[in-house]
């Protein structure tokens, strides 16, 4: 996802200091949060419920590896032939749908994913039509960031309507330069859908078993080859 982030970006040796530095402090950040948490939050008595242990064959991993890294590097592919500012989008979108349990999670998702980053639309457009003052909309981003992570854990379209002004603000906050906002809305629903789609596609496969057990048996049979003929 960063090599996906970073091919959208002019390449300047001079800021790489910078930005190895602004993730540094960001990672410095969240641990030291997350280190406060667990010490000072009184933990309540946890329930170890027993969970099914599902062995997959030996090549499954690099199956679903396979596909994901495909339909990853046909994300890219996609984004620049349409010649789209930011293809990353297309990634992201695609990575947050192939994350369900199985194709039926993967296809709520996909239906969450759209209709949660439209009606999100529509409330970033809200926001910005009063054109608020940078320290107000820092104030925003903060609320907006306390629903998503509220929400994430109940209902995933739901979050989904925060969590697309918070990415649209996210890019108005730390951007010098004033974004049109209607292009910005245009492509970020376009960058979804095409995104949501592929993820879905990519679900149908990484789910399918009768295709991952064909893959499987051509790479086990390749494999097979390649020692006999390495003898």
């Amino acid at each position: 996802m960063l090599a996906a982030m970073a091919s959208t970006f002019q390449f300047d040796l001079e800021m790489i200091p910078i930005r190895v530095g602004l993730v540094t402090m960001g990672a410095i950040l969240s641990c030291s949060l997350a280190f406060l948490y667990s010490v000072f939050v009184e933990k309540s008595e946890v329930v170890n419920f027993p969970r099914r242990v599902f062995k997959k064959k030996r090549y499954t991993k690099f199956v679903e590896s396979t596909i994901i890294g495909l339909i990853m590097m046909l994300t890219l592919i996609v984004g620049h032939l349409l010649k789209f500012q930011n293809t990353y989008w297309i990634s992201i979108s695609t990575v947050a749908i192939i994350q369900g349990r199985n194709f039926e999670h993967v296809r709520q998702r996909n239906m969450h994913r759209i209709f949660g980053t439209f009606i999100g639309l529509g409330l970033a457009w809200l926001i910005l039509l009063f054109d608020p003052e940078k320290i107000i909309m820092i104030g925003i981003i903060v609320v907006l960031q306390f629903v998503v992570e509220l929400m994430i854990v109940r209902n995933y379209g739901f979050a989904v309507i925060f969590i697309t002004p918070l990415t649209l603000l996210l890019v108005e906050v730390g951007s010098t330069v004033h974004h049109q906002v209607e292009n910005l809305m245009e492509a970020r629903l376009l960058d979804t859908i095409i995104g949501s789609l592929m993820g879905l596609a990519a679900g149908f496969f990484l789910h399918h078993q009768q295709i991952i057990n064909r893959l499987e048996k051509n790479i086990r049979y390749s494999f097979f080859q390649f020692k006999k003929l390495k003898k």
